[in-house]
């Protein structure tokens, strides 16, 4: 298991609200906000941690120059993909390109 693997182990352990608060412990690195993708929509709702939260809700529809691999939470998880907003979270771009 890679550090990915072995962190969302632990994460599906969890309640959802503790998901929640996970999440939120990985947005003091993050990077979504300053990201040239991130526009006003997702800033509103509060979107952010794609790729642990998985793709944006309706805000973000293209890539303007995606940062996700200049993101501590990459490097710190091994994280393998990015255009988490759009592509959705690592977890699901795993298992697509497995399918593949």
């Amino acid at each position: 298991m890679d550090a990915f693997e072995l962190w969302l182990a632990t994460y599906w352990e969890k309640s959802v609200k503790q998901h929640k608060s996970l999440a939120k412990e990985k947005q003091s690195v993050c990077v979504c906000s300053s990201c040239p993708t991130y526009n006003r929509s997702a800033q509103e709702t509060g979107e952010s941690v794609y790729c642990i939260t998985g793709k944006s809700h309706l805000c973000i529809t293209e890539n303007c120059s995606c940062t996700c691999r200049k993101c501590n939470i990459v490097t710190e998880l091994g994280l393998k993909y990015h255009e988490f907003c759009i592509k959705g979270g690592e977890a699901a771009q795993r298992y697509e390109h497995e399918l593949h």
